[in-house]
């Protein structure tokens, strides 16, 4: 028998960088974090322990370190192209390369009613996503929101109506849910390279926070197909689109055994089990 390598791939990942892009007095923090993951020929590393066609880790921080540096006030996109430019024009022996670049969002700290040019506080959990794949000759370009937090308290209508004669303490009789509670995460692909990201992200994210708030949505799923649907008629550059929901369980509190009835104001959060829908919603041909 001969043993002969099918696949290997190497990398680094969750390199991590705060970068202030100052315009006078307004600062703009970028909190990155990078990942790469490279395929080629690396069969001499593996057979014969030597490092021809490998790119040591403190090359690799090098390389990111200057490519935020000069190209960090750009789109996450945009760095993601630069960075996988880098690395195919660096080594010969890796031919194809994968960078994800996630964005944890900063907001402005308000003092006396104003937002203020030089002070932060963290932001909510959701990230900003992007995903360049480059051989060289072709380019994958996918951007993305991960961990939206949204919650809808009325209006949300999955047909769940309980018998006529069953007791209801929950206000959940007209078939109603009262409340939804879930992270959102979607990634779309770009039909080119050369987009204007940043408008079509903030399209993305539009889209999905007005289906969230006046869609009468009957289930999740119907939810995610309408954002979907959205999202594709609105944004003629993207191909697809891959949304997915973890649903957090909030339940009506039993306020049976105290004698007091709970009109939907009181809910008790269920650790799990977590509920995840997702669906990929691409153009037909």
């Amino acid at each position: 028998m001969v043993a002969r390598i099918a696949a290997s791939s190497q990398g680094e990942a969750r390199l991590r960088m705060l970068r202030l892009v100052r315009r006078g007095d307004r600062h703009d923090p970028r909190d990155l974090t990078v990942s790469f993951r490279f395929e080629g020929d690396f069969e001499p590393a593996f057979i014969d322990g030597r490092a021809d066609g490998l790119l040591p880790g403190e090359t690799i921080k090098a390389l990111v370190h200057t490519a935020t540096r000069e190209h960090g006030a750009r789109e996450l996109e945009e760095l993601g192209l630069v960075l996988t430019r880098e690395v195919l024009a660096r080594q010969a022996r890796i031919t194809r390369v994968r960078v994800e670049l996630t964005e944890q969002p900063w907001q402005r700290l308000e003092a006396g009613g104003k937002a203020q040019a030089q002070a932060f506080v963290a932001g909510s959990p959701e990230l900003r996503v992007a995903v360049i794949t480059s051989n060289g000759t072709q380019t994958s370009v996918v951007a993305g929101i991960a961990q939206l937090t949204v919650m809808r308290s009325a209006g949300f209508a999955p047909a769940r109506r309980r018998p006529a004669e069953a007791v209801d303490d929950s206000g959940a009789s007209d078939g109603l849910q009262r409340l939804l509670v879930g992270a959102l995460s979607t990634r779309w692909t770009y039909t080119s390279g050369d987009i204007t990201f940043g408008v079509y992200r903030q399209g993305v994210r539009n889209a999905i926070l007005d289906t969230v708030a006046w869609h009468q949505s009957q289930s999740v799923q119907h939810m995610l197909y309408a954002i979907a649907d959205v999202v594709l008629a609105t944004c003629e550059e993207i191909a697809d689109v891959t949304l997915s929901f973890h649903e957090r369980p909030y339940r009506p509190a039993d306020l049976f055994a105290a004698g007091t009835q709970n009109p939907d104001e009181l809910f008790l959060v269920i650790d799990e089990p977590l509920g995840v829908v997702e669906v990929t919603v691409e153009r037909s041909a």
